[in-house]
C-alpha cells in the first residue's frame, strides 16, 4: 500500500506556515518578512498542494501483469478460446457448479504437501460481455471447518472471514479474432496466474468444455527475441530451490549435487571473461553463451518455468549493440502499477473497475502500460 510522504505543520499565524516534504522545506514556503496578502496567496497554494498530497496518501497501488490464455476444444467443436472461456464464466456465475466443487485443492494429489485450496469468488461481465472482472481466493490453512455445508462464496464475503483468505483480482478481455487477454494482480501471498489457469482448466474438464489450457505471460523482452539477439554472455546468476531442481532440466547436475550435498537451495554465480581483442571488441564466450541459450530455450518451452527459479540474471551483448545489457528475468514481465483510491483500506468496486479498465484499454491499444511509456521508447 502506498503511504504518502507528507509531514505538515501549521502555526496559527499566517506568518509561519511550514511544510516539510521528506524532511526538507521547499523554497518560498517559509517567508515571514513578506506582506500578508502575499502570504495568504502562498498559504492558499500550499493548502491546494496539501489536498493533492492528501489524495495521494489515500490510495493503494496494485501491480498487474498480463497474459494470453488459449483453450483447446474437444474434437468437433470449432469454438474460439474466447467463446470457450465465456462458457466457463457463465457456469461459475450460475448454479450449475455445486457448492462442494467450488473449492478446488491444487495440491490434492500431491503427497506430503500443504493444501492450496482455491475458489473463484466472482466474475462480473461488463461491456456487453466483452470484459470480465473477477476475483479468486486462496483459502489459508487456518480457515475454520465451520464452512462445511454452507455457501462457501457467501461465507468468504463476510468481513469476519476475510482473515482466512488472500484474494487476487483479474480482468479478462475477450477477443473476437484472438485469444483472451488476462490482466491479473500480482499478490505474493495469494493466487497467481498458474492458480487461475489451474482453476479454469479443472472447470473446463469437469464440464467437457476444453481439453487443455495454456497461458503465455507478456514480457518486456520476449524469450524468442532474446534467443535471437544473444551474441555474448558475461555473467549468469541463478538461484533454484531444491524442491524444483528436477524441473531445471537445462542443468542436470543440480539434482546430482543435491543428492550428494543435500542442499536446501542452490545459487550459482557464473562469470565469464571480459577481454577485448585488437579491434576493441569483446572476445566471444562461446561455451557460456551456449549455456545461457540453454536456459532461455528452457524458458521458451514453457514460460511458467520461470516460477521454479528464485533468481535469474544475465549480463550479455546483443548482436547489434556493443553495450552490455543487464537483464533480471524475474522482473521481465510487463507491469502496470495502478493507483486506487481507498477509504479505511477499502476501495470502491465501481471505481476499481473504472480505473483498472482504463489501464487495460491503454495496454490493449498501445502494447505498453501507462507507467512504462519511457521504458519502451
Amino acid at each position: 500500500m502506498s503511504i504518502g510522504w507528507l509531514t505538515c505543520v501549521y502555526q496559527v499565524s499566517l506568518q509561519q506556515p511550514t511544510i516539510t516534504i521528506n524532511g526538507n522545506i521547499p523554497p518560498n514556503t517559509h517567508t515571514p518578512n513578506v506582506s500578508y496578502k502575499q502570504q495568504k496567496k502562498r498559504y492558499t497554494t500550499i493548502y491546494q498542494y496539501i489536498i493533492v498530497l492528501k489524495t495521494y496518501m489515500n490510495t493503494t497501488t496494485l501491480e498487474f501483469n498480463y497474459a494470453s490464455i488459449r483453450l483447446k476444444p474437444y474434437n468437433g467443436d470449432n469454438s474460439s478460446s474466447s467463446q470457450l472461456l465465456k462458457r466457463i464464466i457463465h457456469i461459475l456465475n450460475s448454479d450449475e457448479l455445486p457448492n462442494d466443487k467450488k473449492v478446488i485443492d491444487r495440491h490434492e494429489n500431491r503427497a506430503n504437501s500443504v493444501n492450496r485450496k482455491l475458489v473463484i469468488i466472482s466474475n462480473r461481465l461488463e461491456e456487453k460481455g466483452q470484459r470480465c472482472y473477477g476475483r479468486i481466493a486462496l483459502i489459508k490453512n487456518k480457515a475454520p471447518m465451520l464452512w462445511g455445508g454452507k455457501d462457501i462464496i457467501e461465507e468468504i464475503k463476510k468481513v469476519t472471514n476475510q482473515q482466512f483468505i488472500e484474494v487476487t483480482n483479474y480482468v479478462i478481455n475477450f477477443n473476437t479474432n484472438g485469444d483472451p487477454i488476462l490482466m491479473f494482480e500480482f499478490n505474493s501471498e495469494g493466487p497467481r496466474l498458474s492458480d487461475i489457469e489451474f482453476y479454469i482448466r479443472q472447470i473446463a474438464k469437469e464440464f467437457s468444455i476444453a481439453k487443455s489450457t495454456e497461458t503465455t505471460i507478456h514480457l518486456k523482452v520476449p524469450y524468442e527475441q532474446l534467443d535471437k539477439e544473444l551474441d555474448n554472455v558475461f555473467s549468469v546468476v541463478v538461484k533454484v530451490n531444491a524442491i524444483n531442481n528436477n524441473k531445471a532440466n537445462w542443468l542436470k547436475t543440480l539434482k546430482n549435487l543435491n543428492d550428494d550435498a543435500g542442499y536446501k537451495d542452490v545459487r550459482l554465480e557464473l562469470f565469464f571473461k571480459r577481454q577485448k581483442d585488437d579491434k576493441g571488441n569483446y572476445t566471444k564466450n562461446i561455451r557460456g553463451t551456449d549455456y545461457a541459450r540453454g536456459i532461455i530455450e528452457w524458458l521458451r518451452k514453457d514460460k511458467k518455468n520461470i516460477e521454479y527459479l528464485d533468481d535469474l540474471k544475465m549480463s550479455y551483448q546483443s548482436n547489434d549493440n556493443d553495450e552490455i545489457i543487464d537483464l533480471d528475468f524475474l522482473k521481465n514481465k510487463v507491469i502496470s502499477n495502478v493507483r486506487i483510491p481507498i477509504n479505511n483500506n477499502i476501495y470502491n468496486s465501481a471505481e476499481f473497475r473504472s480505473i483498472v479498465g482504463k489501464e487495460f484499454d491503454f495496454y490493449l491499444a498501445n502494447g505498453k502500460p501507462t507507467n512504462l511509456i519511457n521504458d519502451y521508447a
